[in-house]
Formats: C-alpha cells, structure tokens, sequence
C-alpha cells in the first residue's frame, strides 16, 4: 500500500488485493494424476473393510444356513469354530470407524483426507485460504453425495462431477460448490489449522465449522 493511500481512509482496499493475489500466485495446481490416486487411496481401506464386514457376517450366515438343511448334522453353535460372526464384525467395524476419525482429523487440521495427505496435496478456498471442516463437509461433500442418491440424476452428476477436471481451472463440480480447489500441499502450507492466522493465539477446544 503506498503512504498516500495509507493517509487516505477513502482510498480503495489495494493492498488486500495486491496480497490476495501475491497468496494465488504461490499456489500450485494438484496435478490430475495425483488427485485420481488421493480418491482412489481414500476408497480402498473402506472398501476393505466394508467388505471385510459383509463377508464377516454373511459367511458364516451362509454356512450355517447349509448346516441346518443337510440331515444328520447338527450346526455349530455360533462362536465356535469359525462361526465368530460377531467378533470379526467388531473388529472390521472398529477399524472403520478408526479410519473415520483419523481422516476427519485430517480434514480439520490439514484440509486432506488420508489420500490427499499421501499424495501431498491440500484443497483450500480459490483465494489459497484455508477450508474449514464445515465447508469441506456440508458444502463439498454432502450435496453431491445427497444429490447422487437420486436415481438417475444422481448418476449423471456422479458422471459430470469429475469430467469437469478437465477445465482449465481444474475444478470438479464439488469444488465450484465449495468454492475450493486442489493444489499442492508445499504451496499451501499456511492454509492449515496452525497456519490460520484466526487461531494463532487461540486455545483450542472445539472444533470450528
């Protein structure tokens, strides 16, 4: 800002521009590549474990279903053998549920999910600011994920969403939503949780949305 528009209070807000776009100029665009092995990071362990649940419960289900229709054989009681339905339905479950938090604590603190902190890659606002848990959940995630349960238009927003990658700005569907976009984690390292200057002095005991 230059000393005459210092002195002039009427004088139009130019070094918060200069600034904002300074911030933008750093930012360096995820590449393509690397956002399409974040998602696919992410799906894995819960695919995983969605299915290490199912086949938990309906394996022995099945098993026993046999059991009590072949004359002569009595079924295992459940719990025996390998009839411990309820016990790896526990611990596939607890898994999960591990997997969950650690990935929102990601969120919160990093703007990442467990893929996208492997990948080394952050979504932040457009202006490189930092994308709180609220707007990365209720704004890019939920909306789509609502909308997708729609049938048939909910497979040609699934199908729109990541085409728009391709753009020149690189943006998916969800990120217009949220007004995010996906760069790099190395140019981005002050659009985290410690890096917001909103809490640089504070104590932290709640989660902001």
């Amino acid at each position: 800002m230059s000393a005459i528009a210092a002195q002039n209070r009427f004088a139009p807000p130019r070094a918060d521009v200069e600034l904002q776009a300074d911030v933008e100029a750093g930012l360096v665009e995820a590449g393509r590549g690397a956002r399409l092995l974040a998602v696919l990071i992410d799906s894995v362990p819960t695919i995983i474990l969605t299915l290490g649940i199912v086949a938990a419960v309906a394996i022995p289900a099945y098993e026993r279903y046999k059991q009590e229709h072949t004359p002569g054989i009595d079924p295992p009681a459940l719990g025996s053998g390998h009839h411990m339905t309820g016990t790896w339905a526990l611990l596939a479950g607890i898994a999960l549920l591990a997997y969950a938090i650690y990935s929102i604590v990601l969120v919160y603190r990093y703007g990442q999910t467990f893929g996208k902190r492997m990948m080394n890659i952050r979504v932040v606002r457009v202006d490189g600011g930092r994308v709180t848990f609220g707007r990365f959940v209720f704004l890019r995630w939920l909306p789509l994920a609502v909308v997708g349960m729609i049938p048939f238009i909910g497979g040609i927003v699934a199908l729109v969403d990541p085409l728009l990658i391709f753009r020149e700005s690189s943006r998916c569907l969800h990120d217009d939503i949220a007004d995010t976009r996906v760069v790099t984690a190395a140019s981005s390292v002050d659009a985290t949780l410690n890096g917001d200057a909103k809490y640089a002095s504070a104590t932290l005991r709640t989660i902001d949305f």
